[in-house]
């Protein structure tokens, strides 16, 4: 008569060992991984569980405990010891916390049992016992939720599936160690310890998803291999220099178009040297490595640059660059895959295009061009349609009374549009009083405006009359008004309102009649936002706004500009110039001219004072000029670099740090952070401001 205990523990003793070796010889190929080799070791302890005498599947034993029970008991403890660190390895839930405090606890309750001498109903190793298992359940559940975020739904499902049947047998074990009746007398015929049946199902249940891991990897890994043959071909023939870099910058590979490139042998003469100390010309090299070291910082920076890099024998190659980067598990920049091209030669070949147009444009162009048309005022020079717009606003308001507002960029000319408009207005005959309101400091500037009387203040010997009591009966031009202190504005509003104030120190009221025009280089209404200009004295002074284009927009209007001006320069310094090379005159109408007329005059003006002969030819100083402010331009440093980033953000968000489209937000960074970056770069509003 075979004995079913003794059958069944064999059986299943069976089952747990070809799993085992199945496992184990796995993780002892070179691709193996550990989770194989801790599910082969917690499959080993449940055959020797299985199989070591005595058979039964409940240990019918009292303290203190036989020799036997004591060994048997070391496998299927040790079992409950490994599996937290299966659970490490399987979910990636790397949390050593958990693994190690659970293995402790587990070894001091084995210990507890093994040395237990008094007989008890419920022995106290046993709440050691449940309290670890409660605690192997917790970490378990924590690392299947991690499996789920990160989107191993498969293997998660499967690990959970498993959980659930180690929580009931789990509830059905704590029940019946706490001396249930119902559940001692079912134990009592020698069915399965619950303790001992999780595993079992664990083992089978984790085994069969294991290999066909194993079946998934062996395909994955095929057709990765297929790619990787694919991918080795295109890097060999492919005519483009590919790098790999770590993250220090220190070249990982380079594919054999790149090292002939660079003028080397082998590949491995590269590999393992520092990318920008090698191949990177002083002074860029400093820069593009502190550049690169926090290149995942700087989401501003573009993922396509243009830059220089030495061969071997010590030649400049200028290569298109496109890079990717790289990140580790842990979310941290790992490196970064560098594809660039070669176009060296495509840039000596434009720069000798550049050259030859430049010889074919030397023909000179005439500069004894048409006269000026009689409608043309005095130095407002050009034929474009925004300029004659402009033009025609101001003859319209000319013979009205009412404020005008030139808005328009530094040099576009605003003062010689008032002029217009004075000139043509019904008050042309009586004074027309100028004001910079710029270029006067703010304490002497109400002085300036409104005068005083004898006495207001120190130095005040006798009393003087200011600018708008002098233009009493006329215009006055109030220039670059947005530079106007916010206190003096409540009392040039009243100017306008009822055409009274009163002098520093005065009683009296002064009552005048005057037309304002005034002029600014600001956005009005952004200041009025800003709280820097008082709404009810911009929509008086802006009854009837005049735009006046900038250069750059009357592209058109630049050679007849050109022609007058060397025209009245070269008078004023005695010289006579009669034409000017066609590439100086296109080189000057494609410039952006930010200082727009004022700048045009004064570019114009030193030419005629550098050149000799009858031709402007001395424009070199102006190309050397547009050359350094472009080199100057480019940030000195990172911190210059990450300083102009915020602050552009920063002005986009209106100087909002936290919150819902905050500055924070768009940078992604804690506003504390943000904060205190903004601390360390010396930003603030006021200094911007």
């Amino acid at each position: 008569m075979i004995d079913i205990p003794i059958a069944m523990a064999f059986l299943f003793g069976g089952i747990c060992l070809s799993m085992g070796l199945v496992s184990l010889s796995i993780s002892l190929h070179k691709d193996g991984e550990k989770v194989d080799l801790i599910f082969g070791i917690m499959c080993t302890l449940l055959f020797l569980f299985f199989i070591f005498p005595p058979f039964g599947f409940i240990i019918v034993d009292h303290a203190p405990y036989s020799k036997d029970v004591i060994i048997k008991r070391i496998f299927n403890l040790s079992f409950l010891a490994v599996f937290p660190w299966f659970v490490y390895y399987y979910t990636g839930y790397r949390k050593k916390f958990f693994p190690v405090l659970i293995s402790s606890l587990m070894t001091i309750t084995y210990f507890w049992m093994a040395t237990t001498k008094t007989e008890r109903q419920v022995p106290y190793f046993l709440f050691g016992l449940l309290t670890t298992m409660a605690l192997i359940i917790y970490y378990s559940f924590l690392a299947v939720h991690r499996q789920f975020k990160s989107q191993s739904d498969q293997k998660a499902k499967w690990f959970r599936f498993a959980l659930w049947i180690f929580v009931f047998f789990f509830i059905v074990f704590a029940v019946y160690q706490l001396g249930n009746n119902y559940f001692i007398k079912i134990f009592h015929q020698k069915l399965f310890f619950p303790i001992n049946l999780f595993p079992l199902a664990f083992i089978i249940i984790m085994g069969i998803r294991m290999r066909t891991n194993t079946l998934e990897k062996f395909h994955l890994e095929k057709a990765l291999g297929l790619r990787n043959r694919q991918w080795e071909s295109l890097l060999e023939n492919i005519q483009m220099i590919v790098v790999h870099l770590s993250a220090k910058g220190i070249v990982l590979y380079i594919n054999p178009f790149g090292t002939k490139l660079l003028e080397y042998n082998e590949s491995s003469e590269i590999i393992g040297k520092d990318w920008f100390e090698y191949f990177i010309p002083e002074p860029e090299s400093n820069f593009r490595k502190e550049m690169f070291k926090r290149i995942d910082l700087l989401h501003q920076a573009s993922p396509v640059y243009k830059n220089t890099i030495i061969t071997c024998k010590g030649e400049e190659r200028l290569i298109n660059w496109n890079y990717e980067m790289i990140q580790g598990i842990d979310g941290k920049l790992a490196g970064v895959m560098c594809i660039g091209s070669d176009i060296t030669e495509k840039e000596l070949a434009f720069v000798k295009i550049q050259q030859l147009k430049s010889e074919l444009e030397k023909e000179n162009l005439i500069l004894k061009g048409e006269p000026l048309p009689d409608w043309m005022q005095p130095e407002i020079i050009g034929k474009s349609e925004a300029l004659n717009y402009a033009i025609q606003k101001a003859h319209k308001v000319a013979s009205s009374q009412a404020s005008v507002l030139l808005e328009g960029e530094t040099g576009v000319g605003k003062e010689l549009f008032a002029n217009i408009i004075q000139r043509y207005s019904l008050r042309s005959d009586k004074p027309f009083v100028k004001v910079n309101c710029g270029g006067l400091p703010a304490e002497l500037i109400e002085d300036e405006l409104f005068g005083h009387e004898k006495g207001a203040f120190t130095g005040a010997l006798q009393a003087r009359k200011g600018r708008f009591e002098i233009a009493n009966g006329g215009t006055i031009f109030l220039d670059e008004i947005g530079e106007l202190p916010i206190h003096l504005q409540p009392k040039l509003l009243r100017v306008l309102q009822n055409g009274e104030f009163e002098r520093i120190g005065g009683q009296e009221t002064i009552k005048v009649d005057l037309r304002v025009i005034a002029a600014t280089n600001r956005d009005l209404e952004q200041e009025v936002l800003q709280g820097k200009f008082r709404d009810d004295l911009f929509y008086r002074l802006n009854v009837y706004p005049i735009t006046i284009p900038p250069l750059r927009n009357r592209k058109e209007d630049i050679p007849m500009l050109i022609r007058y001006y060397i025209e009245k320069k070269s008078a004023k310094h005695g010289k006579s110039f009669e034409s000017i090379s066609k590439a100086d005159m296109n080189n000057l109408i494609e410039y952006k001219w930010p200082g727009n007329i004022r700048e045009l005059k004064n570019v114009i003006e030193r030419s005629v004072i550098s050149s000799d002969g009858n031709s402007i030819l001395r424009l070199d100083w102006f190309y050397n000029n547009i050359k350094a402010k472009s080199v100057k331009s480019v940030p000195a440093s990172l911190d210059q670099v990450e300083k102009e980033h915020i602050l552009k953000i920063l002005e986009e968000c209106r100087w909002r740090i936290s919150g819902d489209s905050g500055a924070a937000e768009k940078l992604k960074m804690n506003p504390n952070t943000l904060r205190s970056k903004m601390k360390k770069l010396n930003i603030n509003r006021q200094n911007i401001n």
